[in-house]
């Protein structure tokens, strides 16, 4: 009797420590660290940029060793330009399929409905931030604020004018920088890792670098280095900047191993295009803009301490549409996309010894009426075909001995075109959202009339753009006729007043001009403009700028407090009088929707 009390009473303690012990192995489970996320993007770092890469002059040793610790792609393929390729990388899709169909002049705007990675770890619990350059969108919600990210440092053109103690924005607002921008953005980027630490929560860090990008600005040590040894003004800049990013990316490393949290941190890094000159580049045939090896081809490494097997070389071509799904799958989480994601996961061929065969697919890329599709060893560009496991500098056109093969990959292009949307559609700006009260209407985003073409008689068509071709932060000048005018269109999210302000330059000799602001049937009369001669700003440039407008200083001019409703309408600058020469230098516009806070 004794006996079987006991076992009675033995029997339940039992089960009561095995429940015990799943109740601890369940909250063990639900207080697991997820892995923190870093992928850091440069702006138009060639692949042969990087001593791991085989590049004669420069010496990049963290990214080395991250790629020597970690897996690298000798085959990594993004988009010939930087707006689709940032598109792609934050979804998971093709560009076309996203909207972004080119760099300037809202063409760059992902659409609204497309999920980014933003959104999709954010979902997740992650804290996410960006810092450097967005390129998708500069209107909210376009802004980065918008598509899924907690922080935002940086800006959102396709590049920025100056990379010395420069203004750019911190969460919708100006940030007034000190020192050197990559320095900073990486100062900006630490912080926020040590926040999520603190905080005790897994993040999501997207580094988006401007460099090594133009304007070619970069400090003395780095540049004498290269230029002392007789590289030329362009490419000492260039190979400078890529030596800075990697000691920024050093003082990243070392951030994560003091916090204890390198071994838990996947760092994925990057470039988004081929290079803007022709240098050292592997032999690989083209640059920026080219659907060819040396404009598509670049750089890629991934990193995860013991997670990732180290000195592996992934052989086979991937892309830029993969990143995202592959993340995923690395730290075990599953997302509901609503629409269906190009890319596909390369987690089976980074944590195996042995590579696991991936399914047989195509990567597409079409660019300014460029075709280019990826198969095996196989390249078709056009109308040429190459084998670029045995001639990756496409030297030789096959087409010919492999007819088969050219007529197989034409077909398949011609089938996945079929499936991007037919046309982009337009899109309006946003106006009088309360989390982001003030619209700022660049120049550069206007519609000119008589229509802007990139041609270089631009001082005969009445207005034009400073700069030929009217890229980011350019503003409107030649305007020289009364019928011509820029226009915005825009969107306003719900009626009410609004403040309109207007920044421009205007010579001495030009005082006097009388202009008109039209929305719809509103005109309002703007005279009395008080001339402001701007100048340029302390000048870092290592070889003189040619395409990009330089930074000036401009003077704001309050137009008038009036009320809109809400809709799509288009905003117009006329000029009813030049009294001089010409009418005024438009830098852009300023709207603000009226009650909101801090405003």
């Amino acid at each position: 009797m004794f006996n079987a009390k006991v076992a009675i009473l033995l029997s339940s303690f039992i089960i009561f420590m095995v429940g015990c012990k799943q109740d601890i192995v369940k909250e063990i489970k639900s207080t697991e660290v997820q892995p923190n996320v870093i992928i850091i993007l440069t702006d138009d770092q060639a692949y042969g940029d990087l001593s791991f890469t085989g590049n004669p002059y420069v010496n990049t040793p963290v990214i080395d060793k991250l790629a020597a610790t970690g897996a690298i792609a000798d085959q990594f393929y993004v988009s010939p330009v930087c707006a689709p390729t940032r598109a792609s990388l934050l979804t998971g899709r093709y560009h076309q399929r996203t909207g972004v169909s080119g760099v300037t002049r809202g063409r760059e705007n992902m659409n609204l409905d497309e999920v980014t990675f933003g959104d999709v770890f954010q979902s997740l619990g992650y804290r996410t931030g960006i810092f450097g350059k967005w390129h998708n969108g500069a209107h909210f919600p376009y802004h980065p604020l918008g598509r899924g990210f907690d922080t935002f440092v940086g800006f959102t053109s396709g590049h920025w004018t100056n990379y010395y103690n420069t203004t750019i924005e911190k969460n919708g607002k100006d940030f007034k920088t000190s020192g050197y921008l990559t320095d900073v953005l990486t100062d900006e980027a630490i912080s926020f890792i040590k926040e999520s630490n603190t905080e005790k929560k897994p993040f999501l860090c997207y580094i988006p670098y401007q460099t090594p990008h133009t304007p070619l600005q970069v400090p003395d040590s780095y540049f004498n280095k290269f230029n002392r040894i007789g590289l030329g003004a362009f490419n000492s800049a260039i190979y400078g900047m890529a030596e800075n990013i990697d000691d920024n990316i050093g003082r990243l490393v070392t951030v994560l191993e003091d916090l204890n949290i390198k071994d838990n941190t996947i760092i994925v890094y990057m470039s988004d295009n081929g290079p803007l000159n022709f240098r050292y580049n592997a032999g690989l045939k083209g640059k920026k803009g080219s659907v060819n090896e040396g404009g598509v081809k670049v750089p890629f490494l991934i990193n995860w301490k013991n997670k990732i097997e180290a000195h592996k070389q992934i052989s086979i071509p991937l892309a830029h549409i993969d990143v995202l799904p592959t993340i995923l799958d690395l730290i075990n989480k599953n997302y509901d996309f609503e629409k269906q994601i190009d890319g596909i996961s390369f987690k089976s061929q980074i944590e195996s010894k042995n590579e696991i065969q991936l399914p047989s697919r195509k990567l597409y890329q079409e660019w300014n009426g460029n075709k280019r599709v990826r198969s095996g060893d196989y390249l078709l560009v056009n109308e040429e075909l190459f084998n670029v496991k045995l001639d990756s500098s496409q030297s030789q056109d096959v087409r010919s001995d492999r007819k088969g093969v050219f007529d197989s990959l034409s077909f398949a292009f011609s089938t996945w075109e079929n499936t991007l949307p037919k046309e982009t559609k337009q899109k309006y700006i946003p106006v009088g959202f309360c989390e982001f009260p003030q619209t700022y209407l660049p120049a550069h985003e206007a519609n000119l009339y008589p229509p802007f073409e990139f041609r270089k008689d631009r001082k005969k068509t009445g207005i034009a753009y400073h700069s030929l071709y009217g890229w980011a932060h350019d503003w409107i000048d030649y305007w020289t006729s009364t019928a011509a005018y820029p226009s915005w269109e825009i969107d306003v999210q719900e009626s009410g007043n609004y403040k309109i302000y207007l920044e421009y330059a205007l010579a001495l000799k030009d005082e006097g001009v009388r202009l008109r602001l039209r929305i719809d049937s509103t005109t309002v009369a703007i005279n009395n403009l008080k001339a402001f001669e701007h100048t340029e700003l302390k000048n870092y440039d290592r070889v003189k700028r040619d395409q990009e407008a330089p930074e000036t200083n401009w003077k704001t001019h309050f137009v008038a407090e009036i009320n809109l409703l809400q809709g799509q309408q288009e905003l117009r600058i006329e000029t009813e009088t030049i009294t001089g020469e010409k009418s005024i230098e438009l830098k852009g516009i300023k709207i603000i929707k009226v009650g909101c806070l801090d405003y």
